[in-house]
């Protein structure tokens, strides 16, 4: 369920770096990625799959605002920064809660997965927005059993 919260249980996969948890699960049948991220910040949170960097990485950016509005674009690294894209495979839900930002999506695993690991970034932001710079980021490698 996408409520904006990451429970004891929830994903096979959970690890905390640099004050960033990443969650992860993958379908019985292999098809479908179950992420989430969550950080200290009033701002934007990102995860990336797919890759180790940004440059290649597709790419799920969200926030809630201060009027409660939530925002979600998928993107796709470029280089050193991203841009949107047009593929609208994600189902995604943001939620933002006494100064903590968690991010639920689901997204197809085809190409992401590969020989049962899934390379991953995630950031944080301390703004509502999907262009000012990262004041926290990790990279990630899941291990799907």
């Amino acid at each position: 369920t996408q409520d904006g919260m990451i429970k004891p249980g929830e994903y096979a996969f959970t690890e905390t770096k640099n004050g960033i948890t990443i969650a992860a699960s993958l379908s019985s049948d292999g098809k479908t990625i179950f992420m989430a991220v969550s950080g200290a910040t009033k701002g934007w949170i990102a995860l990336g799959a797919g890759s180790a960097k940004m440059n290649g990485s597709y790419m799920i950016l969200a926030y809630q605002d201060d009027k409660g509005t939530r925002f979600v674009s998928e993107e796709t690294g470029v280089g050193w920064t991203h841009k949107p894209n047009a593929m609208n495979v994600a189902k995604a839900f943001v939620n933002e809660l006494d100064g903590v930002t968690t991010l639920e999506a689901q997204f197809p695993a085809e190409a992401m997965v590969k020989d049962g690991k899934l390379d991953s970034i995630a950031a944080i932001g301390s703004k509502d927005d999907r262009t000012s710079k990262h004041i926290g980021r990790a990279v990630y490698s899941i291990a799907f059993k």
